[in-house]
């Protein structure tokens, strides 16, 4: 089965999630939308001189079992940086080919 996995973060840690990936031999594949802005619970990311922080958005397609070392990698770099924003959503996914 398929799965979508939605990856919003604090650009601060994406070399460290992009870094769990490696060593968790997934995320290989996806699509990044940057900068993102926003309001969560971690506080605003407008990039302007109020909030300087700008977010990305990560979307990868891929199978339950590369979503669960995609889930592990991102687990451990919310360990790493408890306070930063990092939040993680899947859902099922079917490919229609076209």
């Amino acid at each position: 089965m398929q799965q979508r996995i939605e990856i919003i973060l604090n650009q601060a840690v994406e070399e460290d999630l992009f870094d769990r990936f490696q060593a968790h031999n997934v995320g290989t594949r996806y699509t990044k939308i940057a900068p993102a802005f926003g309001k969560g619970r971690s506080g605003e990311r407008h990039g302007d001189h109020i909030w300087p922080e700008e977010n990305l958005v990560l979307i990868m397609y891929c199978s339950t079992e590369e979503g669960e070392r995609i889930i592990q990698a991102a687990r451990e770099v919310k360990q790493l940086f408890p306070n930063e924003g990092i939040k993680l959503y899947t859902m099922p996914a079917e490919n229609i080919q076209l």
